[in-house]
C-alpha cells in the first residue's frame, strides 16, 4: 500500500492506493481518500469526513493532529468575509460550561436561550448600555455561538421583563443553589450588605435615600455572599428610603424560604438594632457586626474595656505571632448582658470586642487638634482628652466568644462583599441603570447577578496568579477570527469548521 498524490488547481490531495498484478500487468487499486495534504512530512491531512487528522502508513492508523499544528487557510479565490472579536466571547462561553452555570441559565426558561446567553455575554464583556448590544453582537464571535439570538433594543426590553418575573427568578435560584452544594444550603457562613443604585427612573422603587449622610435618589440592592468563596448566594432590592436594619429580618426569612439555613453571619453596622439582634439570637444564628457609636451598648463596652485596653496581652497578632496586617491594634473582649433577665434572674450575654487601632488614633488625634484649636479660642482640655482617648476605637459585637486576637480577621472578611459589589458595578454592567419598568429592572438585576457569579468564579481561579480580570478580558479580546463562507477561523488556530457566515 502507498499514498498517491494529485495536484488540482494548485492544491495537493492524497488517497491510499495499492499495486497488484493481473495477467502479468501491474495495476493500481485506489483506497480511502485522505483529502487535502496539509503537511506531507508529518502525514497531516484534512477531509470533510474526518476534519484534520494524521495517517500513519506503516501501521495503517488514523490519529489526531499534534497540538502544535495550526491550519493555514489557503483557498482558491478564498476571501474572508468578516473579521470578528473572538477570544473574549470564546472564553466566556467556555466558562459557562466549565463552571456549570449553563444548567441554572437554562432554568430561566426563556424561549430563546441564544438571546439570554448572548445578552449575558454582553453584560460581562461590555460596559455600554443595552442600546449598543446589537452592534456589539454583529462584530463578535457570539453571533456564531448563538445564531438565533435577537439583541435588538425592543427584544432586550421584552426579554428582561420576562426574565424578571418572580417564578423565573425562583427557578433560577433553585438550580443555582444546587450548583453551590449542600454545605451552602445547610450551614451557610454568609456576609450581608447593601449598596445604592443611583437612578432617576420613575417607578416606585426609586426613593430619596440618606445613607451614611449621603443624599441621593436610588434603589438599595442587598447581596448575600458566601464567606470564603465570595460567591453571591442571593439578592434582594428595596426602595432607597428603606433603612438597612428593617430589611435584615426579611432577608433572613427569604434565605430560609429558598433553602439556605444560615449558621454564621457577618453584618454591616447599619443592621444593628435590638430587634435584629433578638431575631438572630432567637434563631441561633451566630454573628459579628460593628456596633454604631450611638448605641447604648457601645458606651457600656467602652466603659468596661477602655481603661485597661492598652496592655501587652491585648495586642492583636496573627497565627504566626506577627502584628495583624502590620498594624498595632489592641483588642479586649467584655461580656455584657442582653435583654431582660429570665425568671431566674439570668440574662443572655453578648460579647463586645473593644479595639483601638493606634495608626488610626494618630490620624484622628491630628484631626481633632486641628478642629478644636483652629480658631484660637480657649482650649477645652477635657473634650480634647476624650476625643484623643476614643480615637481609633471601634466595637465589634458577637453572639459567641472568639479569641480576641482572631476577631479582626473574622470581621475584616466583610471586605469580601465590597469586592463583589465592585465586580458587579465595574465589570457586570450593574450601573448605570437603563430600564423602563420595574419588571425589566428585576430582569436586569438577575442578569448582573449571573454575570457577577461567573466573574467571581474566574477571579477565584486566577487569585494566586499574576493576572487580573481586566488583563485577561483585554488579552482575549485581541484574538480575532476570520469568517469565510463556511468556516470561522481564529487568526492563531482553528476554532470551528461548521459555523456559517451570515454576511
Amino acid at each position: 500500500m502507498f499514498i498517491a498524490y494529485q495536484n488540482q488547481g494548485g492544491i495537493e490531495y492524497a488517497r491510499l492506493a495499492e499495486s497488484y498484478r493481473e495477467n502479468g500487468k501491474i495495476k493500481k487499486r485506489l483506497g480511502d481518500n485522505l483529502g487535502r495534504v496539509l503537511d506531507k512530512k508529518r502525514g497531516i491531512y484534512q477531509s470533510r469526513a474526518r476534519g484534520v487528522f494524521t495517517f500513519d502508513l506503516a501501521s495503517n492508523t488514523y490519529g489526531a493532529p499534534p497540538p502544535d499544528f495550526g491550519v493555514a487557510v489557503r483557498r482558491k479565490n478564498g476571501k474572508e468575509k468578516l473579521l470578528v472579536d473572538f477570544g473574549d466571547a470564546f472564553l466566556v462561553d467556555a466558562l459557562f460550561e466549565k463552571f456549570g452555570l449553563h444548567v441554572a441559565i437554562n432554568a430561566i426558561g426563556y424561549g430563546n436561550q441564544d438571546s439570554v446567553r448572548a445578552l449575558l455575554m454582553y453584560y460581562i464583556l461590555e460596559k455600554r448600555s443595552n442600546n449598543h448590544a446589537l452592534t456589539w453582537f454583529e462584530g463578535s464571535y457570539a453571533r456564531f455561538l448563538y445564531p438565533k439570538a435577537n439583541l435588538s433594543s425592543q427584544s432586550i426590553s421584552r426579554m428582561l421583563a420576562a426574565i424578571g418575573e418572580e417564578g423565573t427568578m425562583r427557578a433560577f435560584f433553585k438550580e443555582y443553589l444546587k450548583l453551590l452544594g449542600e454545605h451552602v444550603r445547610d450551614a451557610a457562613n454568609i456576609l450581608i450588605d447593601s449598596t445604592g443604585l443611583p437612578n432617576s427612573i420613575r417607578f416606585p422603587l426609586t426613593a430619596v435615600s440618606n445613607h451614611n449622610g449621603e443624599i441621593s435618589e436610588e434603589v438599595r440592592l442587598i447581596y448575600v455572599v458566601q464567606q470564603g468563596s465570595r460567591l453571591p448566594i442571593y439578592m434582594r432590592y428595596v426602595p432607597g428610603n428603606v433603612v438597612d436594619n428593617s430589611t435584615l429580618i426579611t432577608t433572613m426569612k427569604e434565605l430560609k424560604a429558598i433553602g439556605v439555613n444560615t449558621k454564621f453571619a457577618i453584618l454591616d453596622a447599619g443592621y444593628v438594632t435590638e430587634e435584629v439582634i433578638e431575631h438572630l439570637l432567637d434563631g441561633h444564628i451566630s454573628f459579628i457586626t460593628r456596633c454604631p457609636t450611638n448605641r447604648t451598648i457601645y458606651k457600656k463596652a467602652l466603659a468596661a474595656a477602655l481603661p485597661t485596653l492598652e496592655v501587652a496581652e491585648n495586642l492583636a497578632v496573627d497565627e504566626a505571632g506577627r502584628l495583624f496586617n502590620n498594624r498595632q491594634v489592641y483588642v479586649k473582649c467584655v461580656s455584657l448582658p442582653w435583654g431582660e433577665p429570665d425568671s431566674q434572674g439570668d440574662a443572655r450575654q453578648i460579647y463586645a470586642y473593644v479595639g483601638k487601632d493606634k495608626a488610626m488614633q494618630e490620624q484622628e488625634r491630628k484631626h481633632a487638634v486641628s478642629r478644636i484649636t483652629h480658631n484660637g479660642s480657649r482650649l477645652d482640655k477635657q473634650r480634647l482628652h476624650d476625643l484623643v482617648q476614643e480615637g481609633g476605637v471601634f466595637v465589634l459585637l458577637s453572639s459567641r466568644k472568639i479569641r480576641a486576637d482572631l476577631i479582626l480577621s473574622h470581621y475584616y472578611i466583610r471586605q469580601e462583599i465590597e469586592q463583589v459589589f465592585d465586580i458587579s458595578k465595574n465589570y457586570a454592567s450593574l450601573l448605570p441603570l437603563n430600564v423602563e419598568s420595574e419588571a425589566a429592572f428585576r430582569g436586569h438585576l438577575l442578569m448582573t447577578f449571573i454575570s457577577t457569579v461567573l466573574l467571581q468564579m474566574l477571579q477565584s481561579e486566577i487569585r494566586n496568579s499574576d493576572f487580573s480580570l481586566d488583563r485577561i478580558l483585554m488579552s482575549m479580546r485581541t484574538l480575532k477570527a476570520k469568517v469565510f463562507t463556511s468556516s470561522v477561523r481564529s487568526t492563531s488556530y482553528l476554532v470551528s469548521s461548521s459555523a456559517k457566515s451570515t454576511s
